[in-house]
């Protein structure tokens, strides 16, 4: 108890000196950076990092420059970040704590090589809400500076999430308990046994059709009715998943790093759901264009609802794209690819193509390649879409893009490419970006892509772009091919053995692809360009995800698929509805101070009110579809 006490006494006092440190530093006169004269507000995902000189510095007039980049910004060099004056004691600035952070020291007259303040002694992960300080000092004309040392005790910042999951884990087990007393009747036996009915036990299995649920009333024919063909519920539960995550990252995901987009390369959980949803178009393409065969809808009809879907689809896309909060949208500005832009022409290219090799009926169910007949009867739409994907790597990889070169895949801005690149700064997604400002002009595309925080690109990039379309077809093409999976295999388990071969071989490409590096892959896992290994991966996941549904919803129907299919019933009421009308629900907004604390339950909460929506309209029996 007693050596508890000492430490936390030796803490406090370190941290009371840093506070003093702080403190008097701002009411110094400040000859340099303004950066350097008020110790800066607490933001989230950043933590305080305070440089303490020594006094000598004011004898030896010396000025330092402190240097700091993020690990996420790829072959990019150190960026100036403040400038320490001779007459300052210390200086505090924020640190990004989402990734590691490079650090370096330099002053006049001192090179980094010649000291110890070199990124590679200082560089380190920050934790979230820490008071971090560097000690600098002069040693033999060399600057000297210790490790980053931590002065306080910062809380998880991944509690809140903990606390969350917990929750949710506690009432779905609840839930399934309630669920099993009322099927049991535990409930009514042990009211019964309290009142000491002596035939509340006699014969358990004594229920009239009322007692359990049943309708009194049936008929003969009632009786022998066959009943109606079951939906598939595990793709509307995959469909739900997709749509109630999208609808959380697009609230904030309670600031979590993971929960929004990439920087630019890698893979968060906010980049699955888009593609989850080209995927299970697919899957359900499959389902719609054989019944539509088998009622002999003519090939014409098909394509005008083909193309007719596609056009409302984008249609409703400009109608978002036309939604900005309070303020009004030029034309000249006015964006026009789009997330439900990107399903029209996907769902246009790849159900067309389908609808003129689909087949009404099984037709090689017993011919010696019966195995492989989800492959052979449509070996024609498998070698369009290669030609598509030959496509999309010759123009991605040949095309020389002026003042960029060939085969280009970076975000511009600070990165150089590893050297390769003289000039790339202006290359923001190469050939990619260059068809959308050419296609569509420089205003009317995406103005804020994700790789601007980081990398500071000053280039306009559209994550939905043209040339992406070509591998989301690819994608869609794949889900349709689960889709055929279950229209061929009757038997369970040779569908899932399917659904997990498929998993296993696109998830050994992706890392083939990207050579299982984040970036120095061929192709790395990119979802602003929707490059050939983020497809691979993507669907890598869908296949086991939807394999885990069909298992647990359909087969073993050990979960219902709650709550989660009830959003996927209506998924597209529930995204234009929380597109155009987030901010009302968002009422506590406004809480300060920022932290996940206070944004996690917010954002679970806003969630919360869109899967309310749809059970409602589930039991309302209000079914919207495009």
């Amino acid at each position: 108890m007693m050596n508890c006490l000492r430490v936390k006494t030796r803490a406090w006092i370190v941290f009371l000196i840093f506070g003093f440190l702080s403190n008097h530093s701002q009411g110094l006169e400040n000859k340099g950076d303004d950066t350097c004269k008020h110790v800066p507000k607490r933001a989230i995902n950043t933590a305080f990092l305070t440089f303490v000189t020594e006094a000598l510095y004011n004898e030896r007039n010396v000025t330092l420059t402190v240097n700091t980049i993020s690990t996420e910004c790829y072959t990019c060099n150190l960026q100036p970040t403040i400038t320490i004056e001779p007459q300052r004691n210390s200086c505090t600035i924020l640190v990004d704590t989402r990734w590691k952070m490079k650090v370096s020291i330099g002053g006049d007259n001192f090179t980094r090589a010649a000291s110890n303040c070199s990124e590679n002694h200082l560089s380190t992960w920050f934790d979230e809400g820490g008071n971090y300080s560097i000690f600098i000092s002069l040693l033999d004309n060399k600057i000297s500076c210790g490790k980053p040392i931590l002065n306080n005790w910062p809380n998880d910042s991944n509690i809140p999430l903990y606390v969350a999951l917990g929750s949710f884990v506690g009432l779905s087990l609840l839930w399934l308990l309630l669920k099993y007393c009322y099927r049991t009747h535990v409930l009514r036996r042990l009211q019964n046994y309290l009142l000491q009915d002596s035939d509340a036990f006699t014969d358990t299995n004594d229920y009239s059709q009322q007692d359990l649920g049943l309708p009194t009333n049936l008929t003969e024919e009632d009786v022998n009715r066959r009943p109606a063909k079951e939906r598939l519920k595990s793709l509307d539960a995959f469909r739900g998943i997709s749509i109630i995550i999208m609808i959380f990252v697009n609230y904030g995901g309670g600031d979590y790093w993971f929960f929004k987009h990439s920087k630019w390369n890698g893979l968060t959980v906010a980049d699955l759901v888009f593609p989850w949803f080209i995927w299970i178009m697919g899957t359900a393409l499959a389902y719609s264009m054989r019944s539509q065969l088998r009622n002999l809808t003519s090939k014409k009809r098909i394509f005008w609802k083909i193309f007719k879907r596609s056009c409302i689809l984008f249609a409703l896309g400009l109608l978002i794209n036309s939604s900005d909060g309070l303020n009004p949208v030029k034309m000249k500005s006015f964006r026009i690819p789009g997330v439900l832009q990107r399903f029209a022409g996907t769902y246009l290219i790849v159900a067309t193509l389908h609808m003129i090799f689909a087949k009404p009926n099984d037709t090689n169910q017993y011919a010696w390649w019966k195995k492989f007949r989800d492959l052979t009867d449509y070996g024609w739409e498998w070698l369009i879409n290669i030609v598509l994907m030959v496509v999309w790597l010759v123009v991605t990889f040949s095309v020389d893009v002026p003042g960029c070169g060939k085969g280009y895949l970076g975000p511009g801005g600070l990165a150089n490419d590893g050297g390769h690149q003289q000039n790339v700064s202006q290359c923001t997604g190469g050939v990619a970006s260059y068809i959308d400002r050419k296609f569509f002009g420089t205003n009317r595309i995406y103005q804020h892509p994700s790789c601007k925080e980081i990398y500071q690109s000053t280039v306009p990039h559209d994550p939905e772009g043209l040339l992406g379309t070509l591998t989301s077809c690819l994608l869609c093409f794949l889900g349709l091919q689960a889709g055929k999976i279950l229209l061929t295999y009757p038997d369970w388990k040779a569908r899932v053995y399917r659904f997990l071969l498929w998993g296993v071989l696109l998830g050994v490409i992706a890392v083939g692809l990207c050579e299982g590096s984040k970036n120095e892959g061929v192709i790395p896992i990119n979802k602003n360009l929707w490059s050939l290994s983020f497809v691979m991966c993507t669907g890598c996941f869908a296949f086991f995800l939807f394999a885990f549904c069909y298992v647990t919803i359909d087969v073993y129907k050990i979960w219902s698929g709650a709550p989660f299919y009830y959003p996927g019933m209506n998924a597209i009421v529930l995204y234009m509805g929380h597109e155009f009308f987030h901010q009302p629900f968002r009422t506590f907004w406004g809480i300060q101070p920022r932290s996940h604390e206070v944004y996690l339950p917010i954002n679970i909460l806003d969630t919360a009110v869109w899967i309310f929506l749809s059970y409602f309209m589930f039991k309302k029996n209000i079914f919207i579809s495009i």
